[in-house]
């Protein structure tokens, strides 16, 4: 759904953050926590905003008996519920053709849950294998007349908030702002001021609605703001946001970012996200993700098999380019930072070592203000209570790297250690080494 096409308007916090939680912009690594579709209706539920009813389902059974509680006048709709956009051109590695379905009876529900549950979508968001289907929503259509885009986003450029709009909705809005960019609206808000009546109605007005649906559109609008503020979201968009031959207004599609650096403020929201791990596909929620945001560490998992250990963003990006240089592929982001305590190595380790696809850890740190010798002394702790059946490159260079090296090299000749470490002040030759380890 939300693409890069988009990320211009994107910013990571506003003055709001800023003002209210700054000990956790600099404190916490930030990520945005990304609700599924069945999790964001429900929100919009409770903040008035018009959405389908409807229900999660994890059996075939369940999702016929969801159905038959649910009017069909507008048809029944079932949905894998996988975090990608394109469902609806995707395809099930079951065979099935379309990841979203439009049913008429309670047993056709059943019968294309059978297709969906236990099989992979795959869409063009993604990965090639696709991702699990472990539920499927199940919820009562609607006629549609016409179909708009809305997104409530965050704005790089003018440091607040922005609407974007377009008449263009129901389709790739990535393929609507390359062919037709004309027809995306974008609508700035001063987060100091908020959503106006006179922005709201240019907002609805861009959409050309008028009568009826234009002060519908114009409250519908105003409550999707509130609820922006309200839950602390980074991005809430619909699409397709739906008119009925009735004048009506429904939210049939819709996706909610929330900022977890103000999860404090959202605590049931944090449960929300974990719950829903146990409906969904796995790759959706890391747990590594949450220990590592606890233990102040910043990781990303990724396809590859060669974990990687470094501090800062720009040595790590360095690190992933030069192992897929030499034919690897790097399993993580993983940045302890400039200021990581021998601790926090520890728990690097413990998250690297129960990456299932890891057959191997570069660990490749630049000596500044991070000292080569707590690195060493990290790594040293971190054998001795955390089992690792990988081997570990470790290239280390800068302040105390000599004193690293010297506690290395007697860790490793110590019947301490059972840990294949392998010490190679080399950027270039400790990569390609790392690459060949974890081939073998």
């Amino acid at each position: 759904m939300f693409s890069s096409i988009f990320s211009k308007y994107a910013i990571k916090s506003t003055a709001r953050h800023q003002l209210m939680a700054p000990q956790m912009l600099l404190t916490t690594p930030r990520r945005f926590i990304d609700l599924h579709e069945f999790q964001s209706k429900f929100i919009m539920g409770k903040f008035g905003i018009n959405v389908q009813r409807g229900q999660l389902a994890k059996t075939p059974e369940e999702a016929a008996a969801i159905a038959s509680t649910l009017s069909n006048k507008g048809g029944l709709i079932l949905k894998a519920q996988v975090k990608a956009g394109g469902r609806g051109k995707g395809k099930l590695t079951s065979g099935l053709k379309g990841g979203v379905q439009i049913c008429k009876t309670p047993q056709q529900i059943q019968d294309f849950t059978k297709q969906m549950l236990g099989y992979n979508l795959i869409t063009h968001q993604t990965p090639p294998e696709g991702l699990l289907v472990k539920s499927v929503l199940v919820h009562e259509g609607v006629d549609i007349d016409k179909q708009l885009y809305l997104a409530i986003l965050h704005d790089r450029k003018n440091q607040g908030l922005c609407v974007v709009s377009s008449v263009k909705g129901g389709m790739d809005i990535e393929e609507v702002a390359k062919e037709e960019p004309e027809a995306i609206k974008v609508h700035t808000i001063d987060i100091r001021v908020g959503l106006t009546d006179e922005i709201a109605a240019k907002v609805i007005d861009s959409l050309q609605l008028t009568g009826k649906l234009r002060e519908q559109g114009i409250e519908q609008l105003k409550k999707l703001y509130k609820m922006f503020n309200d839950l602390d979201a980074t991005q809430i968009e619909v699409n397709p946001w739906a008119i009925t031959p009735e004048k009506d207004i429904y939210c049939v599609d819709a996706k909610i970012n929330i900022d977890d650096a103000a999860l404090f403020r959202q605590e049931d929201l944090a449960q929300m996200y974990k719950d829903g791990a146990g409906s969904t596909s796995a790759a959706d929620y890391d747990v590594n993700e949450e220990k590592a945001v606890a233990a102040g560490l910043n990781y990303i998992a990724l396809e590859g098999n060669i974990g990687c250990m470094v501090n800062g963003a720009g040595l790590a990006m360095a690190t992933m380019d030069i192992i897929q240089l030499k034919g690897g592929k790097p399993a993580n982001f993983l940045d302890v930072g400039g200021g990581a305590t021998t601790s926090q190595v520890k728990t690097a380790f413990e998250i690297l070592s129960q990456h299932h696809q890891v057959k191997a850890i570069f660990v490749n740190i630049f000596g500044g203000i991070m000292k080569c010798d707590t690195i060493a002394q990290g790594i040293i702790d971190a054998a001795a209570q955390v089992k690792i059946d990988v081997p570990v490159v470790v290239r280390l260079t800068g302040t105390n790297a000599d004193k690293a090296f010297t506690l290395l090299d007697e860790f490793s000749k110590s019947n301490k250690s059972t840990m294949k470490l392998i010490v190679n002040p080399s950027f270039d030759s400790a990569a390609q080494t790392v690459v060949q380890a974890a081939a073998q």
